[in-house]
């Protein structure tokens, strides 16, 4: 399997974990190998504790800068918005790809609009389009639950969110980040319909890291639950051509809130289907049709080291 923006945050998590499994995978970026890793290493502390966090961050990335300049990280040529049959050719033999390589975050400083259409759905059809092409099986896109506008939702039907929620429109407040992650989910429902390649896009949340705060209704992913999911994503039933499911942990942590408790307080008016300290983002869909079995007391990396 072949994995883009693999020397990233979520990339390596993921390599880590899949290679465990047994599957053989391959990194797609532009800067990759020993070093890189190394410099972009974001879990060298896994307790959302680590006070240093934000201390390694920013030696990391003046490091990284500092190697390009010498010359000893150079650019390898993988561009996800490269020459189409380069990059079949880079997928060719790839049981899957796993998509994650474009700006990362609604926020990330400095990033245009264009530059969010051409990194984030131009370049996504484009290794879709080539994955397509190399006969490559199955496609896993990381998908967002910004698709939702998770951080300050225009309307909430019920809790826990479903994947059959409306997604919101840039009318309605919607970042681009999160609209162009539903127009590519949109993309991959109908190029999907025909065709042997069979995509599977996972909305996820705060992946890797320990959710601590109601902006995001407390909504957390283990490392864990992370290399779970995408595992069974790997592997999907032949039920579908595309199709979309939440990711995170099942359950939010009693030292973190009493989720009934913050439910009555804070959204006493809207339904609501969950039960204890369930998360307020449904598993159920992808635990009933990809066997995802989330479990609890998992690793996570801390938030300062990430952003």
């Amino acid at each position: 399997m072949t994995i883009t923006g693999g020397s990233g945050f979520v990339g390596q998590l993921l390599r880590r974990g899949l290679d465990a499994e047994g599957w053989r995978v391959r990194v797609y970026d532009p800067y990759r190998g020993p070093v890189v890793d190394l410099m972009r290493r974001r879990y060298l502390a896994t307790s959302e504790k680590h006070r240093a966090a934000a201390r390694i961050r920013t030696a990391q990335k003046r490091a990284e800068r500092a190697l390009r300049r010498a010359r000893l990280i150079r650019a390898t040529g993988d561009s996800i918005l490269g020459d189409r049959e380069r990059l079949a050719a880079a997928f060719a033999g790839s049981a899957a790809v796993v998509h994650l390589a474009g700006i990362p975050h609604p926020q990330q400083p400095g990033a245009t609009d264009a530059d969010f259409v051409r990194l984030n759905y131009d370049a996504s059809v484009n290794v879709f389009e080539a994955a397509r092409d190399a006969g490559v099986a199955t496609f896993v896109f990381a998908s967002s639950a910004q698709v939702y506008r998770i951080n300050d939702m225009v309307r909430l039907e019920q809790f826990p969110i479903l994947e059959s929620h409306p997604l919101p429109l840039p009318a309605e407040g919607q970042s681009i980040y999160g609209f162009l992650k539903a127009a590519f989910e949109r993309y991959l429902a109908g190029r999907c319909a025909t065709g042997a390649t069979q995509a599977v896009s996972l909305r996820l949340e705060y992946p890797g890291i320990r959710s601590t705060g109601p902006s995001n209704f407390f909504v957390s992913t283990s490392i864990e639950n992370l290399v779970s999911g995408f595992a069974c994503a790997l592997r999907p039933p032949d039920t579908f051509g595309h199709d979309v499911f939440n990711l995170c942990d099942a359950e939010v942590y009693r030292s973190v809130v009493d989720v009934q408790s913050y439910l009555a307080h804070r959204w006493p008016y809207v339904p609501n289907r969950t039960a204890g300290n369930e998360s307020l983002l449904s598993t159920e869909k992808a635990r009933r049709e990809l066997g995802f079995r989330p479990a609890a007391g998992g690793r996570y990396c801390p938030e300062a080291l990430v952003w």
